[in-house]
């Protein structure tokens, strides 16, 4: 089997989130594993699915990517204080 390496100029990529990970996240090898980084692991996913030519895989993709995001970002947001009467 040929192993196959791509090269991808960095001025090619327009994704913002996928620029920001380009630049900060990958470096750390354990990343990926917090809250917001699942998050943003989501979005991607939802991006590229949405480059996918059949529809019935574009949806399951996107549908996986939505959970992704909606179960990893509620940990994420925090919730307003309310506020305390004395």
């Amino acid at each position: 089997m040929t192993d196959l390496t791509a090269k991808i100029a960095f001025s090619a990529v327009t994704n913002p989130i996928l620029l920001w990970l380009f630049k900060h996240g990958w470096e750390d090898p354990n990343w990926g594993n917090l809250p917001v980084n699942q998050v943003a692991l989501g979005l991607i996913l939802h991006d590229l699915g949405s480059k996918l030519a059949d529809p019935a895989l574009q949806e399951q993709v996107q549908e996986i990517a939505q959970k992704v995001i909606t179960e990893n970002s509620r940990s994420v947001i925090k919730k307003p204080e309310e506020p305390t009467t004395d």
